[in-house]
């Protein structure tokens, strides 16, 4: 794990130059018009909501020597225009203990690219250099999103970017959803919140609407992968072929879930294991796992898949 002063971009490039990356030879999916035009109409709504971002992307290709609209199409698209389907998240809370967990599924051969930052004032993981994946913050909200094949894509902002938005801008799951219900949203996600309150919740939204499931009280057991499941949603939700079995893992995870009256650390090590089984022959693995133990405010990462590897604390 790395800090980098993501801010001006030029740590981030400087650390990209040193793994000897080539940022433009690693894209999964082709540069086409329609990426750079989808990224013109979106520019303003960061201009407005997020322009932190804008200078980071434009700091970031200074470093790399690369034309800046190329990496404004590769963030500003990705998660919107066409893509992948994978990753499972979990949020539990019972009388003792309240958890966020998610497997980050993914691509082998790009495994090497995958990136645990700690930034300044929050930890992530990502495996797309500068937008975030899952993380929490130091005033104790984590978050994990999983992608949803888009009904309409949409200019706005995308998944990756709205997740390190909220854990630098929201210190609670309420602030966070706030924050959700006031952007313009690019693509389509699932958001799973949880904070040191105890309260959680499950968000799925898309371009064109948002539904909410929160929990501040009692034993409730939250679990996405990457279709959404609420009912308010459903005419937004598009079936297809290549999900990576993302009903079979949800069913996997809520059937550990269900099996123990009590949940901690070593089930959701359980939980989180029984969803990453993946025949690596065909490229596809779990390349990342955490679990955020939101009452002792301790986060776990395992870097790879978690039936073969242990957890490590992450400190901020």
């Amino acid at each position: 794990m790395r800090h980098f002063d993501l801010r001006n971009g030029f740590s981030l490039a400087d650390e990209i130059k040193r793994r000897g990356i080539d940022i433009l030879g690693e894209i999964p999916f082709p540069m086409t018009q329609d990426r750079f035009d989808f990224a013109s109409s979106c520019l303003p709504l960061y201009e407005k909501h997020y322009p932190e971002i804008i200078m980071e992307i434009q700091n970031l290709a200074k470093g790399l020597n690369i034309d800046e609209k190329i990496l404004l199409a590769l963030f500003f698209s990705m998660y919107a225009i066409v893509p992948t389907a994978h990753c499972s998240c979990i949020a539990v809370r019972d009388d003792k203990n309240v958890f966020l967990g998610r497997n980050s599924d993914f691509y082998i051969h790009m495994k090497e690219l995958n990136s645990h930052f700690i930034y300044d004032g929050y930890f992530g993981n990502s495996t797309a250099f500068l937008e975030l994946e899952d993380g929490r913050n130091k005033a104790g909200l984590a978050i994990g999103f999983t992608s949803v094949f888009p009904h309409d894509p949409k200019p706005g902002l995308n998944s990756g970017l709205i997740l390190r938005l909220l854990l630098e801008k929201a210190d609670s799951v309420k602030s966070a959803i706030e924050i959700l219900e006031s952007i313009p949203i690019a693509s389509s996600q699932t958001y799973m919140l949880a904070d040191k309150s105890g309260h959680i919740a499950y968000v799925e939204c898309s371009p064109e609407h948002m539904e909410t499931a929160e929990y501040k009280d009692g034993r409730h057991c939250l679990v996405s992968t990457n279709r959404f499941i609420l009912p308010g949603m459903q005419p937004y939700s598009i079936a297809v072929d290549d999900d990576w079995n993302a009903e079979a893992r949800q069913k996997a995870i809520e059937t550990v879930l269900s099996e123990h009256s009590e949940w901690n650390l070593s089930v959701m090590k359980e939980a989180l294991v029984s969803a990453s089984s993946y025949d690596t022959a065909t490229g596809h693995d779990t390349v990342w796992s955490v679990i955020e133990d939101m009452n002792a405010g301790q986060g776990y990462l395992c870097e790879g898949n978690p039936s073969e590897n242990s957890y490590s604390k992450t400190e901020l």
